[in-house]
């Protein structure tokens, strides 16, 4: 299905508010972007197609996500002190749609996350699934696809 280009700028707004929104602290409102079955993948190998029978770096549903954003919100949370200040860049985004309603957005992505005097820095491609309600998207997932999947990684504090 050919995509309107007014279409096309809607889901690379979308995207744009959800790396604005993360890099905010705005975590409520970065949580009101999914749809209720709404689910976050980060996979540990590259290529890696099967998010349930194979261990990942993360893969958390709404209700896990929703813990996520309490905690980040608690202000005794000690791995957060101080909080990491964060800067998602997004871009090369390409929006499919095989379906009314539906999206595929793939884009690259680099964050760079600032704590205590030291920062990390990762890189990749992150597909988001989403679904069109009431005139606005829904993310029903978010496949995180790092670069270095397969490598060591620090706790990763604010989602990507």
């Amino acid at each position: 299905m050919t995509l309107s280009y007014e279409t096309q700028r809607e889901v690379e707004l979308f995207l744009l508010n959800e790396a604005k929104l993360l890099d905010a602290g705005e975590f409520k409102a970065w949580l009101e972007l999914y749809a209720p079955q709404g689910v976050y993948w980060m996979p540990s190998q590259p290529g890696q197609a099967d998010a349930k029978n194979v261990a990942s770096i993360m893969y958390e549903d709404h209700a896990i996500l929703a813990m996520r954003v309490r905690r980040l919100l608690e202000a005794r949370a000690l791995v957060l002190t101080p909080m990491p200040r964060t800067t998602h860049l997004i871009s090369n985004i390409e929006v499919t749609s095989d379906a009314p309603d539906q999206y595929v957005a793939d884009a690259a992505f680099v964050y760079v996350e600032h704590q205590d005097g030291r920062q990390h820095i990762y890189s990749g491609r992150h597909t988001h699934h989403l679904v069109r309600r009431n005139g606005s998207f829904r993310i029903a997932l978010k496949r995180v696809a790092l670069l270095d999947c397969d490598g060591k990684h620090s706790p990763i504090t604010i989602p990507i």
